[in-house]
């Protein structure tokens, strides 16, 4: 009660500050679908990738981008994510602010997020419950679309690609309208066979790959609608369906599972930039039905209601504020609970903003998350940013932040099997994070610099184990401390007519478990998680002449353990892939051409234990625009 007194208390408070501030700095663009909250993310990592261009997928993307690591079960399989350490149920994924992680598993499968339907990712590196709420212990996704221009006109992009072993993906997408509306529709096909030929240890000699092809295709439709200059509405729909043979172990010729996936999301959004502050309100609905089979089906559905509302408020230029709440009701139905259940979620949160000096900022994040009648963690971020060295041609910025996370137990968590309702808590984690950033440009050169280090204590994390029934049931058993270093470094050079470009990321992770499954069993204990890295990597190289373009990347993963004990583990791997595109631009059109070799020196490897990837393969596509605006 407490918690929720100061917190109510708080937002009155800046409430009534906003209404006697005479200098309130009104802004005249109203943004509706951009990535939220990271205006409050100071003293965090914060990195933004580019999307929208080809047919591809959020693993696809992630892998190909950044030294984050995917556990996948085989190439376009069920794909999920590990980010600093922690587990695929400790990142948020959030769709238009709203969180899309699974109310049944508490996760996102990323090979089901088609990227060419988005506009905007951004990746928040570690805690951060106090903005988005659930599941942010590791890091945050954001995923969203660009905010509306009104133009009139029409614009509109048609990407086709093929491939080896079957690879087949195509998507169209146009804009159009006037002052006053904008209509956006985007619609994507992928397919692929995945008869790749490979050679494994454990079998010995060559197999082609079966059972393993995947469809997928969906559509998207925006209309954005210009109620007066300070208001706007939004609609934002969703729809998604995937099919696919689930890949077989390598040891195994007969795989027979298939997974079927239906998602549907509709999300509408009203902004207000009144004088009190930009109103915004978001109610979003999502739906998910999934059919597993092997010899007979196995249904699980999902439905999700949200409505998020904040308050945007800037005082003079060096506060501002945000504050809100939101509440969501989850329903889901599987054969693995004994009834139908229902959950309910509510929270309360507030932000401010201090630029204390020209070159200092500090930022505060406070959150109360209630569901099912209990409450989580009172989850605060404390974050600050100094600029040490402040001019256009060199910056020098060192960051801070501590933090407090948690994750709420999912439905599964509390409704699985036969009406067993255990007592499991949220999970808890505390991190502290510092880093520093040097931007310098000078002359043709320009170079950026990051490095960070963090350290995260995760309390209370759910195990699932059998009691003493011989039943699966989850328990608050495990507790990990992780530690970590993260470094990016990018660089451009100019010459000539040529255009250098340089990228080495490097992530150094220790997540080691502190506590056996029971008081006996210690084998567990002072080892790394299974499937989390120690060693990952990327280095990228690009030559651009004119209009033509050569890209190589190096993907390196160190060693990961395949079980909590450490007694088994998947041998490193680096992946070596290029491609060469040339652009055809005129006043309204523009065409880029694009081949591609991935896995060039055909290296066998595993994400997962005895599921095979593919080997050396190659893709040819074709991107046209067409731009009336």
């Amino acid at each position: 009660m407490a918690r929720i007194v100061f917190l109510t208390g708080l937002c009155l408070l800046y409430a009534t500050t906003f209404a006697q501030v005479a200098d309130t700095t009104y802004l005249d663009e109203v943004r509706v679908y951009g990535i939220p909250f990271t205006s409050f993310s100071t003293g965090s990592k914060i990195e933004q990738i580019k999307t929208g261009e080809s047919v591809e997928t959020l693993s696809d993307k992630l892998i190909d981008e950044t030294s984050l690591y995917l556990k996948t079960y085989g190439n376009s399989q069920l794909s999920s994510i590990t980010m600093r350490g922690t587990t695929a149920s400790q990142t948020a994924v959030l769709w238009n602010g709203i969180n899309i992680n699974s109310p049944t598993l508490g996760q996102t499968d990323f090979s089901l997020i088609p990227l060419f339907l988005m506009d905007e990712i951004s990746i928040r590196y570690g805690t951060a419950s106090a903005l988005y709420g659930t599941d942010a212990i590791g890091g945050s996704i954001m995923l969203g679309q660009s905010p509306a221009r009104f133009n009139t006109g029409v614009n509109a992009t048609l990407f086709q690609e093929a491939g080896s072993f079957g690879k087949w993906n195509m998507g169209v997408k146009t804009t159009y309208g006037n002052n006053r509306w904008e209509f956006r529709t985007k619609l994507y096909r992928a397919s692929i066979e995945n008869n790749f030929p490979y050679t494994s240890k454990a079998v010995g000699y060559s197999k082609e790959q079966n059972h393993a092809a995947v469809l997928n295709y969906g559509f998207n439709q925006q209309v954005h609608f210009k109620i007066s200059q300070t208001q706007q509405i939004s609609l934002d729909g969703m729809y998604t369906y995937n099919f696919r043979e689930i890949q077989p172990a390598v040891t195994n010729d007969q795989g027979n599972e298939t997974l079927r996936d239906k998602d549907l999301r509709l999300g509408l959004k009203y902004q207000n930039n009144s004088r009190l502050g930009i109103v915004s309100i978001t109610t979003a609905y999502a739906n998910s039905d999934q059919d597993y089979y092997d010899d007979a089906t196995s249904n699980t559905t999902s439905q999700q209601l949200t409505t998020l509302a904040t308050m945007d408020v800037s005082v003079g230029q060096r506060t501002a504020f945000r504050y809100g709440g939101s509440f969501s009701h989850f329903a889901a139905s599987s054969e693995n609970f004994a009834n139908d259940v229902t959950d309910n979620r509510g929270d309360v949160f507030a932000s401010v903003k201090q630029m204390i000096h020209t070159n200092w900022i500090i930022n505060l994040n406070v959150r109360q998350s209630f569901y099912n009648g209990e409450h989580a963690p009172f989850a605060p971020t404390l974050g600050t940013e100094v600029y040490v060295v402040n001019t256009a041609s060199n910056k020098l910025t060192v960051r801070g932040q501590a933090a407090r996370g948690f994750r709420v137990p999912t439905l599964n968590d509390r409704y699985w099997l036969t009406g067993y309702v255990p007592s499991v808590k949220p999970e808890d984690a505390i991190t502290v994070e510092g880093g520093v950033q040097w931007f310098r440009s000078k002359g043709t050169w320009q170079h950026t610099v990051d490095l960070g280090m963090y350290r995260t204590w995760a309390d209370q994390m759910i195990v699932w184990r059998m009691n003493d029934d011989d039943v699966w049931v989850p328990s608050n058993l495990q507790k990990v401390n992780i530690h970590g270093i993260e470094l990016n470094a990018k660089a451009t050079l100019a010459a000539s007519a040529y255009v250098f470009k340089g990228n080495v990321i490097y992530s150094y992770t220790r997540s080691i478990n502190q506590k056996g499954l029971n008081e006996l069993d210690q084998s567990i204990v002072d080892k790394q998680l299974a499937y989390v890295p120690v060693h990952s990597g990327r280095v990228s190289f690009s030559v651009i002449r004119d209009l033509w373009r050569f890209d190589s990347r190096l993907n390196i993963t160190g060693l990961r353990y395949t079980q909590l004990d450490n007694q088994e583990s998947l041998d490193p791997y680096g992946l070596l892939d290029a491609s060469i595109g040339k652009t055809i631009q005129s006043r309204k059109f523009s065409i880029s051409i694009n081949a591609e070799v991935n896995n060039i020196l055909d290296a066998y490897y595993e994400n997962l234990k005895n599921r095979a990837m593919p080997g050396r393969n190659y893709s040819l596509s074709l991107l046209l625009n067409f731009n009336d605006q």
